[in-house]
Protein backbone atom coordinates (compact mmCIF):
# COMPACT_ATOMS: atom_id res chain seq x y z
CA UNK A 1 0.00 0.00 0.00
CA UNK A 2 3.10 2.19 -0.16
CA UNK A 3 5.80 2.60 -2.75
CA UNK A 4 7.84 -0.61 -3.19
CA UNK A 5 11.11 1.05 -2.23
CA UNK A 6 9.88 2.46 1.10
CA UNK A 7 11.29 0.69 4.15
CA UNK A 8 10.84 1.88 7.71
CA UNK A 9 12.66 0.33 10.65
CA UNK A 10 11.82 1.44 14.19
CA UNK A 11 10.00 4.44 12.78
CA UNK A 12 6.75 6.34 12.79
CA UNK A 13 5.08 7.83 9.71
CA UNK A 14 2.24 10.32 9.98
CA UNK A 15 -0.38 11.22 7.40
CA UNK A 16 -2.16 14.56 7.34
CA UNK A 17 -5.21 15.96 5.56
CA UNK A 18 -5.52 19.74 5.62
CA UNK A 19 -3.04 19.97 8.54
CA UNK A 20 -5.06 17.44 10.59
CA UNK A 21 -3.35 14.24 11.70
CA UNK A 22 -5.41 11.36 10.25
CA UNK A 23 -3.05 8.36 10.12
CA UNK A 24 -0.10 7.08 12.17
CA UNK A 25 1.98 4.05 11.15
CA UNK A 26 4.42 2.82 13.80
CA UNK A 27 6.85 0.09 12.80
CA UNK A 28 9.35 -1.84 14.91
CA UNK A 29 10.54 -4.33 12.30
CA UNK A 30 9.25 -5.76 9.04
CA UNK A 31 6.78 -8.03 10.85
CA UNK A 32 5.15 -5.66 13.37
CA UNK A 33 3.12 -2.54 12.54
CA UNK A 34 0.69 -0.46 14.57
CA UNK A 35 -1.82 1.49 12.46
CA UNK A 36 -4.02 4.22 13.89
CA UNK A 37 -6.49 6.00 11.62
CA UNK A 38 -9.26 8.54 12.02
CA UNK A 39 -11.24 7.11 9.10
CA UNK A 40 -12.46 3.52 9.52
CA UNK A 41 -12.28 3.07 5.72
CA UNK A 42 -8.48 3.15 5.98
CA UNK A 43 -8.51 0.25 8.43
CA UNK A 44 -11.02 -1.64 6.26
CA UNK A 45 -8.72 -1.29 3.27
CA UNK A 46 -5.77 -2.47 5.35
CA UNK A 47 -7.75 -5.52 6.48
CA UNK A 48 -8.63 -6.27 2.85
CA UNK A 49 -4.95 -6.26 1.85
CA UNK A 50 -3.67 -7.89 5.06
CA UNK A 51 -6.34 -10.33 6.28
CA UNK A 52 -4.00 -11.63 9.00
CA UNK A 53 -4.01 -8.22 10.73
CA UNK A 54 -5.36 -8.20 14.30
CA UNK A 55 -7.17 -5.51 16.27
CA UNK A 56 -5.44 -4.47 19.46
Amino acid sequence: MTTPFLQLIDAEARGFADAELVLVLSECDSSWWDVRAVDARVLSELRRHCPEAEDL
